[in-house]
């Protein structure tokens, strides 16, 4: 299974870059030039495998950015849930209080009514 750590995938591109210059310079000493070196098979390989791992760079990094802007967007409801629950408490506990009262209030009206 490929790394998803971003820090992995930057080791394995500078080795990747690494082994790319030390093939070209391995060649350059036999004396091919530049057109056989890009023809060249190991070269290749490693261009491929640097240019894959730079979209796994990138794509790790797209993903760190949505996760960032997500955790962003939760702070910013809870603090707005945090200011609005006080309102929120008192205006419920005003509600439920009020019927509550008017709800002896008709009960003894009714005992009331039912003794006479």
């Amino acid at each position: 299974m490929a790394s998803n750590l971003k820090e992995t995938r930057i080791q394995q591109k500078q080795r990747f870059l690494r082994l790319l210059s030390e093939r070209k310079a391995a060649l350059l000493a036999q004396g091919a030039n530049e057109e056989k070196i890009k023809k060249d098979r190991a070269v290749k390989h490693l261009l491929a495998e640097i240019k894959r791992t730079s979209r796994a760079i990138a794509s790790v990094d797209a993903r760190e950015n949505i996760i960032n802007k997500a955790k962003l967007q939760r702070q910013e409801r809870a603090a707005q849930a945090a200011q609005e629950a006080p309102k929120a408490k008192k205006e419920k506990q005003k509600a439920a209080a009020a019927p509550a009262k008017e709800g002896k209030k008709e009960k003894k009206q009714k005992q009331k009514a039912a003794e006479e």
